[in-house]
């Protein structure tokens, strides 16, 4: 799994935006393909990485996974929050604000869950909640 996920981060930073891949699925220079004259097919590698990943169990762009996965590494390292014990304030980057914010939007649409307790499950006060769907 490591190596995947370094293999994953590798693939992402090496990229300036799409590959391109010939007919066989190989991966091939853009210059070099106009040169020899071959077909190729501009690929997005986040795509391709995203494949990877799921294939593997890591569904990065499901947020309730993403929260799940977040609460245990939280928990294996010390830093989640018990009763009795009071813990840090939790701090949120951008990307997770944006990837909540968007799975509420799913769970709002499905109409299934209030925004109250939308938050209490994701473990954010609801004022901050609310200043994120504003944001």
């Amino acid at each position: 799994m490591r190596e995947l996920i370094k293999e994953s981060i590798s693939d992402l930073k090496k990229s300036d935006g799409f590959v391109y891949v010939t007919a066989e699925g190989k991966k091939i220079d853009l210059h070099e393909a106009a040169a020899k004259g071959i077909a190729v097919t501009p690929v997005n590698p986040k795509d391709e990485v995203i494949k990877k990943l799921e294939a593997a169990g890591l569904f990065l762009l499901d947020g309730k996974f993403l929260n799940d996965l977040n609460e245990l590494i939280s928990l294996i390292s010390g830093a989640g929050s018990s009763k009795g014990k009071s813990g840090k304030r939790r701090t949120f980057t951008d990307s997770e604000k944006n990837k909540i914010v968007e799975e509420w939007k799913k769970v709002e649409a499905a109409g299934k869950q209030t925004k109250a307790a939308f938050a209490r499950e994701i473990g954010v006060g609801y004022q901050t909640f609310i200043n994120w769907l504003r944001g």
